[in-house]
């Protein structure tokens, strides 16, 4: 892939603090609401995994440890966490949509 992520990869992509993510997400309820979740890895990082260099993924994942986002950093997810191996987890509420019949979206 050569530095840039395949264009036949379907998966979900985010940014927080200007760092942009690779991963999945999934939109689920809590009572009643719509959340939001995404999981991913650093968009640098998923490169590399999917060209299979693990080892390289792990050196570069060491040697940016200090360098992911803040939770404090990321304005428009809720809940959201950042590990030192690259790795995201992030939750928002899903603006409720109008529904004519009074049921609930989705």
């Amino acid at each position: 892939m050569s530095g840039r992520i395949n264009a036949r990869v379907r998966d979900a992509q985010a940014r927080f603090a200007g760092e942009r993510y690779v991963g999945s997400d999934q939109v689920f309820r809590i009572s009643g609401r719509r959340v939001d979740a995404f999981s991913g890895v650093a968009a640098d990082l998923y490169v590399l995994l999917a060209e299979g260099t693990v080892e390289e993924c792990r050196r570069r994942a060491y040697e940016r440890r200090n360098d992911w986002p803040e939770p404090d950093d990321v304005d428009d997810w809720g809940a959201c966490t950042f590990r030192p191996d690259g790795t995201a987890l992030a939750m928002r509420v899903v603006p409720e949509r109008a529904s004519p019949d009074g049921r609930s979206p989705g």
